[in-house]
């Protein structure tokens, strides 16, 4: 259920997904703040995902993660991107200040939301490794398939990509760019692609035919 504070009950065709005037970044994904196309206020939406595709895009700065899903956007892919799930936090608590476990709920959430507009969603995010797990339990708990991509180019590429990139104001500091590059290391429960010398597209044409998981929802009944 979609509801106004001042319209009441809403369509879809009634709600704006996406808050574009929340959004830092130079980027063409905007924080999920759902508001009325009727009157502007915004908008509550009650609805717990079951089923779809989610494909996280995740990696240190500088590694293309934001690139590949504004790509993944023009294919009709509705888009989370982690600094705009951090935007839409401080937005609702009217603070800066933010617990990590907070990021995690509220991109559980919006998947919830945005699985109501269509079943095919790319999250662009650092997932650490020892949060592998909650993110999991999020896509098998609500039935998702989901297929979860490290990319991984070379250290000196991403080092001089996050120099000449534009979605940011400033240029990230090398210490996060190796702290992130580092602690990003799954084993082999993840897909990983070596994107140093991929084109974008190429980036994304590869991720597209990689297979997806398939949610074990059955150990959650019970089963």
């Amino acid at each position: 259920m979609i509801l106004c504070p001042n319209c009441g009950e809403l369509l879809k065709d009634d709600v704006q997904l996406y808050n574009d005037s929340l959004r830092k970044q130079n980027i063409n994904i905007s924080p999920v703040v759902p508001y009325c196309n009727i009157c502007g206020a915004e908008v509550a939406v009650s609805n717990t995902c079951n089923g779809g595709k989610v494909i996280v895009i995740n990696g240190a700065c500088g590694s293309g993660k934001t690139t590949i899903a504004e790509i993944l956007q023009d294919k009709g892919y509705l888009a989370i991107d982690g600094d705009c799930a951090i935007q839409a936090i401080r937005h609702k608590k009217g603070t800066k200040k933010y617990a990590w476990s907070e990021l995690i709920d509220e991109i559980a959430y919006e998947i919830d939301i945005l699985s109501l507009f269509s079943e095919n969603i790319v999250l662009s995010h650092i997932v650490l490794p020892e949060d592998l797990e909650k993110y999991t339990e999020i896509f098998e708990t609500r039935n998702i398939e989901y297929k979860i991509i490290l990319l991984k180019p070379a250290y000196q590429a991403a080092v001089e990509r996050c120099q000449t990139r534009t979605c940011h104001d400033s240029v990230t500091p090398e210490e996060w760019i190796k702290h992130f590059y580092d602690v990003l290391i799954f084993d082999g429960r993840i897909d990983m692609i070596d994107n140093t010398n991929l084109t974008a597209q190429e980036t994304a044409d590869t991720i597209l035919k990689l297979p997806y998981t398939i949610a074990e929802f059955d150990k959650y009944k019970g089963l």
